[in-house]
């Protein structure tokens, strides 16, 4: 199982359209962030994690030929605008195997409240079109059908969804099995129901944990740093990556920071002495 980070921005992106600041000007590549979305490899599956507007760059760049479902935060313009970029996997589909007369839907998993701005959002996608009107070919889900006892599969990977909150709204982080190896990707969140940090904690061990850490200085929907490596420290994964960053803090001032602080969450900084890490995630990071 390979994980992608296709990008670990905020809703802006970095850098910041008008802004020179001192990150926005970085010279460093992993300062510069596209919107936040993930795809986890195995063999030849392909699951995404999000599909924001910068999809169709982000493909090209990593060589994506292929998508075999699409699991969805929730409904923000940054992690759903790139859904009508979906529509070239259904041709890449059909030329693979050109005896099927029609092709199947490519199943999007989400939760009940980002199906329904879903399809107020892409009414279109559900409505018949003349001959060439070209568009993307989905399947909504609801996550409410899986659990750890029944987890979603898709070729061998075991997806468990984990609610939290970004603000009032109602997100989905998840959970992803192969084996013995366990990641969890959880973005968009501000807080998190007892019940969810309970749930992340029954699992044996997590091997990856992403979680959004927007900034040093708090924020009404999003953790901070602080925040962020408070959970961190009590799901205690071996390594622990910060997402969904804005243009505050640079990636060696993120590291910097938990350098800094990482005595204030004893679970982790005992997993660093062991091998494990704590870090800033950046665009194009590869974890196999």
């Amino acid at each position: 199982m390979k994980l992608t980070f296709l990008g670990t921005g905020t809703s802006h992106g970095i850098p910041v359209i008008g802004c020179d600041c001192a990150v926005c000007s970085s010279t460093d590549s992993r300062d510069q962030r596209l919107r936040s979305s993930v795809l986890i490899s195995d063999k030849k599956t392909n699951v995404l994690i999000d599909c924001g507007p910068e999809f169709r760059i982000q493909c090209i760049k990593h060589q994506v030929k292929h998508i075999n479902s699409v699991l969805l935060t929730h409904s923000h313009a940054d992690h759903l605008h790139g859904i009508d970029d979906l529509r070239v996997f259904a041709c890449l589909r059909s030329k693979d195997d050109p005896k099927k007369k029609t092709v199947e839907p490519l199943n999007i998993y989400a939760n009940p409240g980002t199906i329904k701005d879903f399809k107020f959002r892409f009414d279109y996608l559900f409505k018949p079109v003349i001959q060439g009107g070209g568009r993307a070919l989905v399947k909504l889900n609801s996550t409410n059908s899986y659990d750890k006892e029944h987890p979603l599969e898709i070729d061998g990977l075991k997806i468990v969804p984990i609610p939290m909150m970004h603000g009032t709204l109602k997100t989905t982080g998840y959970v992803i099995q192969k084996g013995s190896k366990t990641f969890a990707y959880l973005t968009d969140v501000s807080s998190m129901p007892h019940s969810s940090v309970k749930l992340l904690q029954s699992f044996k061990k997590i091997d990856h944990l992403v979680i959004d850490g927007l900034r040093v200085r708090t924020h009404s929907t999003h953790f901070s740093f602080e925040e962020a490596l408070h959970v961190a420290d009590k799901i205690n994964a071996r390594h622990t990556w910060l997402t969904h960053l804005c243009h505050e803090s640079s990636h060696e001032g993120c590291k910097q920071w938990i350098s800094e602080n990482i005595s204030s969450f004893p679970n982790l900084e005992k997993t660093i002495k062991k091998g494990g890490t704590v870090e800033p995630a950046f665009d194009g990071l590869i974890l196999e």
